[in-house]
């Protein structure tokens, strides 16, 4: 710190955080500009190198949420690739209500620049502010949440579809 100024910038304004300040992630929807500015800076940025894993389901238990803010990554379970995630999208929202080992392998598929968000800085963050800005919070990470069961659901049909005519097919 030099004349009582730091020489930290806010998280928002670095370059590979760009892509989310031009396209607001729906969990930060009806976030003032500067509750979302806040909120990032609660965060730690972190960078990853294409082919790099950046959390495996074998891992050790967790209270953090990542936001991809730059980047293509892809979430594995058991040897087999279950979702891509790019820009604005958020893994590990069960950070706010349960401590726990991580369900998936998350591997990434290009350079990768995440936000990890801690579990108590994001509480801390949430009690200096109105309650009404928590719920929305909330409200977003379950339209999230909700936006991810339908496309499994999409995909087990799918699935289920296939099996059906392969069984067909093989006369059973």
């Amino acid at each position: 710190m030099e004349n009582g100024v730091s020489d930290m910038t806010s998280l928002i304004d670095h370059e590979r955080v760009q892509p989310i300040v031009k396209e607001v992630p729906t969990l930060f929807r009806k976030f003032s500009p500067e509750e979302f500015r806040d909120f990032l800076d609660t965060g730690q940025l972190e960078t990853y190198q294409a082919g790099q894993i950046i959390l495996s389901e074998t891992g050790e238990e967790t209270e953090d949420g990542w936001l991809v803010a730059d980047g293509l990554m892809s979430i594995w379970k058991d040897n087999l690739e279950v979702a891509q995630q790019s820009a604005g999208d958020f893994f590990g929202e069960e950070f706010l209500f349960r401590r726990g080992a991580r369900i998936a392998t998350v591997k990434a598929n290009t350079d990768v620049a995440l936000i990890r968000f801690q579990r108590d800085h994001i509480l801390d963050y949430f009690r200096r502010r109105p309650e009404r800005l928590f719920k929305i919070f909330i409200m977003n990470l379950l339209e999230i949440q909700h936006k991810r069961i339908v496309a499994m659901n999409k995909k087990n049909a799918l699935l289920q579809r296939k099996i059906m005519e392969l069984r067909t097919e093989a006369g059973e």
